[in-house]
């Protein structure tokens, strides 16, 4: 079974529309294209390309530069700009995002037009939903800011560095009431997501307050721009009125999870990934009560560090039996991902993924959480295996097994 999930005719048409018009002004390099390709992930990008290659529209050159077979264009490269990841790496002291987290970051750029944005609104209070870094980046410019956040490692590290306004709940279950003038939201590009942030942004507002919001571009995945109107839809219905739209002003950095997942494709693309800006002011509407829809999934992964390395267990608290083992997922390209994306079929089949994007299945994901105990305390890869062993009455394969297992977890992140 393949990783990725299947195209859909109507989108592949509409991205290939989309790179014939970005290549109507001459040679394009690959970098460029998947930049301006609205969403669209490398691979996908690569894929129609090489459809349009075989019909005869396009051609592709030396160093991954592409042209209309009707253009003409022999001259005139379009070439990507700097590579913001390396000199925009706001997030360096972070714990790693991990992709059960959808944790994409800002780049520096970004933050920088955000805190213009909120300056030109006059906000004097402002909620960060989701966006860790853009809280850390306003309470270094001296703006009155507070966290609203899932992830417990990163709560954890922001409040232990001394900031203070930091609230770590799911939005899904949380129903905050306060008053801030503006609201940021960067929720997962997922429709039950928007729902909930919208709402919790709502519930946070102000009487006329303004939501900055986050929108995935419409060629982001099939079906995205029915999720743009979806979006803009709820957000009527929720008392918003759309005052504002900056197509394609957010950049993101690309995580560690994204590069590898890249990689084992054969691909290298510099920091590709870009949002729509949508602000929206709340109108004094009466709504009705609204709940957002909740699934138990994320409370099934239990986290923890190797390195810098962000480790996820998928175990539902129950004590295994028999022999410990690992294996790699069938369809993906060895221990890594190929596709982090939700729609992936192969998610299903991962009960141990890392921030560098190894997926793997364990037989006794019990053990492995035993074991991840320990290295965090600060014990050796053999030790933990014999003192399982004999807690658990291992075999001496199990044993073997185990420390194998947990070398390359600690030799990966240190990669």
């Amino acid at each position: 079974m393949s990783e990725h999930p299947p195209t859909d005719l109507v989108y592949e048409g509409k991205l290939a529309a989309r790179l014939l018009y970005l290549l109507r002004t001459g040679p394009t390099s690959f970098g460029i294209l998947v930049t301006q390709a609205e969403g669209a992930y490398p691979t996908e990008v690569l894929a129609v390309l090489r459809k349009l290659e075989g019909e005869g529209a396009v051609t592709e050159g030396r160093k991954e530069l592409w042209t209309r077979t009707d253009s003409g264009w022999e001259t005139s490269v379009r070439q990507p700009g700097a590579d913001e990841s390396t000199v925009c790496q706001d997030d360096s002291d972070f714990p790693e995002a991990h992709p059960l987290d959808f944790d994409w970051r800002f780049g520096r750029r970004t933050l920088e037009l955000l805190d213009q944005r909120i300056g030109e609104l006059d906000c004097v209070k402002v909620a960060v939903l989701g966006a860790p870094t853009l809280f850390k980046f306003l309470i270094d410019h001296a703006k009155a800011a507070h966290l609203f956040d899932r992830n417990e490692q990163i709560t954890r590290y922001l409040t232990e560095t001394g900031y203070k306004a930091v609230t770590r709940c799911d939005l899904f279950r949380f129903s905050p009431r306060s008053r801030f003038s503006c609201v940021v939201a960067d929720p997962p590009w997922y429709l039950d997501h928007y729902r909930a942030f919208i709402e919790g942004g709502r519930r946070l507002l102000s009487p006329k307050g303004k939501i900055l919001l986050s929108v995935l571009p419409r060629l982001t995945r099939p079906g995205a721009e029915e999720d743009r109107s979806e979006i803009l839809r709820f957000a009527s219905a929720r008392g918003f009125d759309l005052v504002g739209t900056e197509p394609a002003s957010l950049h993101y950095l690309s995580p560690p999870f994204e590069m590898e997942a890249l990689k084992s494709e054969g691909l290298s693309v510099s920091p590709w990934r870009w949002g729509d800006l949508y602000t929206f002011v709340l109108t004094d509407h009466c709504v009705p009560e609204y709940r957002p829809e909740y699934s138990e999934e994320h409370q099934l992964w239990r986290t923890w560090s190797v390195g810098r390395s962000v480790v996820k267990v998928k175990w539902d608290g129950t004590h295994g039996r028999g022999a410990f083992d690992f294996q790699n997922v069938a369809g993906a390209s060895g221990m890594r991902l190929r596709s982090v994306s939700r729609r992936s079929p192969l998610r299903s089949k991962i009960n141990l993924w890392t921030s560098r994007n190894i997926v793997l299945h364990v037989s006794r994901p019990d053990l492995v959480c035993a074991a991840l105990e320990l290295l965090l305390e600060g014990h050796q890869s053999g030790d933990i295996a014999t003192a399982l062993m004999n807690a658990e009455r291992l075999s001496e394969r199990d044993v073997e097994r185990l420390e194998v297992f947990l070398n390359v977890l600690i030799n990966e992140s240190k990669s």
